[in-house]
């Protein structure tokens, strides 16, 4: 019975691994993704436990598939590049504004992302008018808009996505177009998250040159839904990644900057948010 229990658990830490790379065919794969660091471990735990070798085999094959692809988002990459943004999910209710247009000026990014721009916090935009003249702000509702602030001017061509999801704008930067979007998803399946992805891909479809993304991906970097944004947009993830919202205690991987190049970011204090913001310093170059 014992060998029995074994290979039961063996076999569903195996399954829920391989079901968590699912997310390029269900949204629901994404969901599992979000345990793939767990599971992996526990694999490779469990391999101790005395049982018929295939099955131990299977359960340390799991385990590395899961550290391949969980791990080097943690791990520093390489060196920051020449273009710094600044994102930051501001929080709906967020009364400490003051504070956080003083962090965002301070920082000297030249593009700022903003997510859940509300009617209570959106004096924000009017604080950061004199160092951010160029911006764009997508209102999705009273709550949750989604904007983009710019030193650079705009070359007049911004885009909101149909559905919740993303905000765009080109920018001329020394002689130079880039497009650079804020992000910000639902919540995973089956809360809607695909709708935002794709609502998202529809408009990086429609755009030439590079593409800078930054936001609250709402989802770990090594789920289906950033890979696809990052392979729609020829962008590459800027490390190293680390935690920017906690929920009963537990640290979650849900803030991002996808650039040509990849590139080195740093967290942001809290400041009156649930998320911590992040600057970025990125390659424009692959």
């Amino acid at each position: 019975m014992m060998k029995l229990l074994a290979s039961i658990v063996a076999a569903l830490l195996c399954i829920g691994v391989l079901l968590g790379f699912a997310g390029w065919l269900h949204p629901a794969g994404d969901s599992l993704s979000l345990l793939r660091m767990p599971l992996g471990i526990a694999c490779v735990i469990w391999a101790l436990i005395r049982m018929r070798r295939a099955l131990r085999l299977a359960l340390l094959a799991c385990g590395t598939a899961a550290a391949l692809t969980t791990v080097p988002p943690l791990v520093a990459g390489q060196a920051g590049g020449e273009f710094t943004i600044y994102s930051k999910n501001v929080w709906f209710g967020n009364t400490s504004v003051a504070a956080l247009a003083r962090d965002i000026r301070d920082s000297g990014a030249e593009v700022v992302m903003l997510q859940e721009v509300s009617r209570r916090n959106n004096m924000l935009l009017g604080s950061l008018a004199a160092a951010y003249p160029h911006q764009h702000l997508c209102t999705f509702s009273g709550w949750n808009g989604i904007a983009v602030l710019s030193r650079h001017p705009f070359t007049g061509d911004t885009i909101c996505s149909e559905q919740f999801g993303l905000a765009a704008a080109q920018i001329i930067r020394e002689g130079q177009e880039i497009w650079v979007g804020s992000v910000h998803f639902y919540w995973p399946y089956p809360y809607g998250q695909e709708r935002s992805r794709d609502a998202a891909l529809e408009v990086l479809a429609r755009l030439d040159g590079p593409i800078v993304l930054a936001g609250d991906f709402n989802m770990f970097p090594w789920a289906a839904s950033v890979q696809q944004l990052g392979q729609a947009a020829n962008a590459r993830l800027a490390g190293p990644t680390r935690p920017t919202f906690v929920i009963k205690g537990v640290p979650l991987l849900l803030d991002h900057v996808l650039a040509p190049g990849g590139g080195m970011i740093e967290r942001r204090p809290l400041l009156g948010s649930d998320h911590r913001g992040i600057y970025g310093r990125v390659h424009l170059a692959p």
